[in-house]
């Protein structure tokens, strides 16, 4: 049988939305131990970027040692626009999120921020002509009803936090339009390093410069420290590679569409992590989003064709 690039995307873009799903549990803990949002999220970027270096380092070295060439760093213009797409795209995200929903609920933010794949739709139609099939409509109309049912009640609004979310929700679609044609043209483990290593040199940036009220405050115990590791490793690396593998072989659209899948893992995460509780409302919101993921799977892998999209 053969393998289907369709449904391994799929599966990908899956196993990213958990891994960013587990996000804002990981920062919570790192913020019971003393941090903030700019020490949490430096010290994320930081430890990521090293890991990352330590993976292509091996990645490297194995591929010299079966085909005898080593992975090379791209040339300056590609590695400016990859640093580019850490230092602006990646880093406006995580510290505009990250700074909202310490002033807004968190169910309030992420169905804001869940308009997020709309725009993504819309764009790569726009942009790159990629005119959404009546299959991503409904999926994309399910997953949305879903999100909204499963952010449970908004309370504690607040109107700045409300802007900055929607202009994270913005920009996020057009930093995944952007890294659906830069990424394929250099090696994964490559591209991801640099796109890590802008984030974190952004991050230290703004350390620097950022007024003393908002000062980085890094983890004060090794609890936090160990939850920053944890951030790094399963809800900032392994995602991010499997976010752009997964784009890479099924496009921005459906990538959009099964990242809603993100809000679950963070109420799943929620009510066995943090003792949230899981409400009638939450549980019929994930039934939403999982039931038009799993239809969205079921479409694919009745389809032979083995296009990947670049």
């Amino acid at each position: 049988m053969r393998k289907n690039p369709n449904v391994l995307g799929i599966v990908l873009i899956i196993s990213s939305s958990i891994g960013f799903g587990l996000a804002p549990t990981f920062a919570k803990f790192s913020y019971d131990s003393g941090a903030n949002a700019v020490g949490t999220l430096l010290a994320r970027f930081s430890v990521a970027t090293l890991l990352m270096l330590v993976v292509r380092k091996i990645i490297s070295r194995k591929s010299y040692l079966v085909n005898r060439q080593k992975v090379k760093w791209p040339a300056p213009k590609l590695f400016g626009q990859l640093f580019l797409l850490g230092a602006l795209g990646y880093f406006i995200a995580s510290i505009l999120y990250f700074t909202a929903i310490e002033n807004i609920d968190s169910g309030l933010a992420i169905t804001i921020f869940y308009c997020n794949p709309v725009i993504v739709v819309l764009l790569s139609w726009w942009l790159l002509g990629n005119k959404p099939s009546p299959i991503i409509v409904w999926c994309l109309v399910s997953t949305l009803i879903g999100v909204a049912i499963a952010a449970g009640q908004v309370g504690n609004a607040d109107t700045i936090s409300v802007i900055l979310v929607l202009i994270v929700a913005v920009e996020y679609a057009f930093y995944l339009i952007i890294s659906s044609k830069v990424l394929p043209k250099i090696d994964l483990p490559t591209g991801v390093t640099i796109v890590m290593f802008g984030s974190a040199t952004s991050l230290a940036i703004y350390s620097i410069v950022a007024p003393n009220s908002i000062s980085v405050v890094f983890p004060g115990s090794l609890a936090g420290w160990v939850s920053v590791l944890m951030m790094a490793i399963v809800a900032t690396v392994i995602p991010v590679a499997t976010l752009y593998a997964g784009m890479n072989l099924i496009g921005t659209g459906k990538s959009a569409i099964i990242q809603t899948f993100e809000p679950v893992a963070s109420i799943i995460a929620g009510v066995i992590f943090l003792s949230e509780p899981l409400t009638l409302p939450r549980i019929i919101g994930a039934t939403f989003v999982i039931g038009a993921v799993g239809v969205l799977a079921t479409v694919e892998s009745r389809n032979t064709t083995q296009t990947i999209h670049q």
